[in-house]
Order: structure tokens, then sequence, then C-alpha cells
């Protein structure tokens, strides 16, 4: 028989926007919560990024009401098959409710992102003019006490995991008072849940990481925590719900079960698969394993974060005009504006010769590019490191890269005379309304936002390789986030959420948020349903 040292009702594994949404309603739910989480901080990738939601169907846009039917036949186009039909319906029949449920229990109040169009806006049912993707109005960090340095984040300098200033005006997360101490993006979206719990008497313990789900013939009863090298265990009077995040942290993991390279992980380095491997354990079905939240990443040599190499994802740099992606025969193979989760397949492209065709590759862009947008932090008169490659022609730059420079002559040859025309006639680059959001706002045309001719040296070369902001695949879980075996039995007594479990979406990724906002759904439903033992509608 088990020694527990305490006892609570529902224990959740992680403090991410899953988990600390679960948290907050099986409190609201009746339920005793304990959260645990293994960094010093809270809020985990929900902390560092965006922090913006997509909810698919709602009535909070401007031009009205979002339905269910458009947002199905969304993501049923960019699906290819591979979602699950019945969860993706749940997801996007919860989303609004959920929306409702967490700003009458909580401090966070959300906008719709105007303007912010989806990733594949024309597809069917998309919406190019924007409207699913909501963000957290900006919190006041004051009102946490103590907490208020308790969330996690990475150092501030020019590029936040591609959250810059820029990228922050763009995605609506600005401050506009100077009174008090205001966060926005994904501090803010953590700050407002996690007051919320605070307002609940509930207290995240911190550096507390989960190494066990303990069990009886009948399903989970609670989970063994190390913190300050000791062991303790929990007993869990109705459930444990994981939201550890993914596994992109693991490299044995990511080299077993992701389709092809992942070279680096913007996210904090504390997603190592603990949740995947402690429901495995106990015969977890899995699904979606080989997916990841895919993103181009550049590494700036030298720079870690934990003692771990830090990437950091790039979209400003490859959207706005006069810069391309090659490959190392100094070809483009992808629309270098489109958005960034589908930009996995190309950089995984698998030539029987060549091997990974595409890997490595680099963005090129000339001086033109620099003068006006500067470059990843470089102000446009600032000194330009080593590592930009510098030359005064592809002749140069070719030796400096490896990159193929009668191939690049090429391809510059005719990237300049289609650029000339605002046509992209290989990959169709400024052709959706998607592709110039992030580009030149000054341009008069979508196409001439992110299109532009490549002429003027010297030039620049930057490597560019294929990362990933979190993993998709884990537990597969029913509507309620109920784990389940692979008998296709729930195992009772354990829920998971967020990039804990098998992504309910699919390959498909509907706009910003996708991620965040499916995460925050199924915490919701998971924390009703392991408080209450019933389900939601």
């Amino acid at each position: 028989m088990t020694e527990w040292d305490h006892e609570v009702d529902v224990v959740v594994l992680g403090s991410g926007g899953a988990g600390l949404t679960a948290a907050l309603t099986a409190a609201v739910s009746g339920a005793t919560v304990e959260v645990y989480e293994k960094a010093g901080t809270v809020g985990g990738t929900t902390a560092v990024s965006g922090g913006i939601v997509w909810i698919p169907a709602h009535d909070r846009a401007s031009d009205g009401a979002l339905s269910v039917e458009d947002a199905m036949a969304y993501l049923r186009a960019q699906s290819l098959g591979y979602m699950d039909d019945e969860l993706v319906e749940t997801f996007v029949r919860t989303g609004a409710p959920m929306l409702d449920f967490v700003e009458q229990h909580s401090d966070l109040v959300f906008e719709v992102a105007a303007g912010f169009p989806d990733y594949k806006p024309e597809l069917p049912g998309g919406k190019p003019a924007g409207g699913r993707s909501l963000n957290a109005k900006p919190f006041d960090l004051s009102r946490l006490g103590e907490w208020a340095t308790r969330i996690s984040s990475f150092p501030a300098d020019f590029s936040n995991v591609g959250i810059d200033a820029e990228t922050r005006a763009r995605i609506h997360a600005s401050v506009d008072s100077e009174d008090g101490d205001f966060c926005v993006a994904g501090t803010a979206l953590i700050a407002g849940l996690l007051k919320g719990l605070l307002d609940r008497g509930i207290t995240p313990r911190t550096e507390a990481r989960a190494v066990e789900l303990i069990a009886d013939a009948l399903g989970i009863t609670g989970v063994r925590i190390e913190q300050g090298g000791n062991d303790f265990r929990v007993r869990a009077r109705k459930a444990v719900i994981l939201g550890t995040g993914g596994f992109e942290w693991d490299q044995r993991m990511v080299d077993a079960y992701l389709r092809g390279p992942m070279r680096g992980a913007v996210s904090p380095p504390n997603n190592t698969g603990d949740g995947l491997r402690m429901a495995m354990a106990h015969g977890a079905d899995l699904a979606n394993m080989g997916e990841a939240w895919w993103v181009p990443i550049v590494q700036i040599p030298g720079d870690t974060f934990g003692g771990r190499p830090r990437s950091r994802s790039v979209r400003l740099e490859r959207t706005r005009p006069r810069s391309i992606i090659v490959n190392r025969a100094g070809k483009r193979f992808l629309n270098e504006a489109g958005e960034y989760n589908s930009m996995a397949g190309p950089f995984h492209f698998l030539d029987p010769k060549l091997g990974y065709a595409n890997d490595p590759a680099w963005i090129v862009f000339d001086s033109l590019h620099l003068k006006n947008y500067g470059f990843l932090g470089v102000d446009p008169d600032g000194p330009v490191p080593d590592w930009f490659c510098k030359s005064a022609d592809l002749e140069e730059l070719g030796e400096k890269t490896g990159i193929d420079p009668a191939g690049l002559a090429a391809t510059l040859t005719a990237w300049n005379a289609n650029t000339a025309a605002e046509h992209d006639p290989e990959f169709g680059r400024g052709a959706s309304a998607y592709d110039g959001y992030w580009g030149d706002t000054s341009a008069a045309t979508t196409a001439g936002q992110t299109l532009g001719p490549i002429d003027t040296a010297p030039y620049y070369a930057v490597p560019v390789s294929i990362g990933a902001m979190g993993t998709k695949g884990g537990p597969r879980t029913d509507r309620d986030g109920r784990v389940l075996h692979v008998s296709g039995t729930a195992i009772i007594g354990l829920f998971a959420a967020g990039n804990a479990m098998a992504g309910a979406t699919g390959k498909a990724y509907g706009g910003a948020g996708g991620t965040i906002g499916p995460a925050m759904v199924f915490g919701y439903r998971a924390g009703y349903a392991a408080a209450t033992g019933q389900s939601l509608p």
C-alpha cells in the first residue's frame, strides 16, 4: 500500500496555458487543486510566446459571428485527413464558452487581434480579414505581488523568440498606459490565469518535477514528485492532469519520433517529455508523434539559455522585400513569407542522392534590405557580425557559405525579373493575405509588401533551419482530455492537455494562437471532468 505524504482532489502537472486553465476550472468546479511545475518559474512555453489564442468560432468579431461550419471546413481543408473530427469539433464548439469562463473567473480579458488573417486564409472557410485570433489585454504585474517576477521569460534583448517590438505591435500586444507595471503577450496571459488561482488560495509549487504516476488496480491514484533532492507522494483523490508540454528538448525522443530534422526548439529547455514517459508507462495510446509546431529558426553563435543552445524564430526577416531563402545549390524551395508550420515539408524534402536537399539553408539579402529594415536586431547603420557573411559579390558569398554561386546567380536573375512584375510563379509568394502581414506595410499591394529585387551589393547570408515551438504528439485522449489506454478505454484518473496530449488538429495549424487555443480548451474540459466526473456540452 502506498504511503502518501498528503492528498488533494486534483493534481495538475505543469503551469503553462493548458495547466493553469485546467487548475482554474477544477477549482471553480469545487475541487481542491495543487499545481506542480518543474521549472523555477511558472508559465512554460506559453509565457514566452505571443500569447495569442486561436478560437475559430465565436461572436466577438466586429463583422459578425464566426460559425462552427466555416471553422470545420477550414480545418478539414488543411488537415490532409489526419485530424480526429470529433475532437476538432469539440475544440471548435468549446472555444467560445472557454473564453467566457476564463474571463469570469480570472483577471484575463481577451480582445480580437484585428486584421490578423488566418494562416491559410484562401482555403474554404478561411478568414483573410482575421477575427479568430485573440490576445490577452495588458496586465499590471504589480497585482501579483511576489509572483510578478516568477513568470518564465527570456533575457531582455532584441528578439524574445521572435517577439521583438515590431512583432509585438503586429500582434496587437502593446501597452497604451504608462501607469503600472504592464506586461503583454504570453506574460499577460499567464499573469491573468495565475491571479485567478492565487485569489483562490492555489499557489503553484515550483522546482517540483513529477517523475512517476502511482496507480492501483483501478487507475491512477497519485504522483511522485522530486523537489530539492527529496521525493514526496501526493494522492490525487480524483485525477492527475498532465500539462507538462512536449518533448522537443529530449534529443532521444526527437530522433525517435519526429518525421524529419528539428534543429532547435524556441521554447524554454524544460519540455523533455516527462508527461509522455509517465503516461506511456501506464499503457497510454499515442498519436501524432511525428508532428511538431514547426518554425524556421536562426541560431546566433554562442547564444545560450539555461545552459542550452538557444534558437530564435524568424518572421520579419524572411518576409520583407529583398530577401529569399535558398539551399546549398542556390535554389529557392518554398514561399518564404508563408506561415511557418508548413515550412517543415520543404525543409524535410529528402533527395535519394543528396539527403535533405534543403538543410542547411540560408536567408540571402542585399544591402538595401539591411539599410531599409535592419536584420535580426542589427540596426541599418550598425556593425555587421561576421556570421552575416558580408560579401562583395556572389562568388565571395559562395566561398563563405558553400552556396553554389552559379545556382544563386540564376535564381536571382529569375527572382528580380519576377518581382518587377509583382509575381512569384514558383511558390506564389505575395499571393496570400497572410504573406504581406509581416512584410513592408508601407507598400501599396500585398505582393509589394514582400517581393523585391536582390541586386545591390554587398550581399549577405545567414543560416536558417527548421525548428519547433513544441511537439504535437502524445497520449491520445477523449473529448474531455481523458488519456486513452492502448486497449481504447480511458485510463481512470489520468487526463492531458496542451502539448502533453496528441494534438487534436493533427497536421493543421489554423492561425496565430493555433497552439494555445486548443491547449486552453482541453485544459478547460479536462479540469471540469476531473473535478466533477462529468462532461461539458
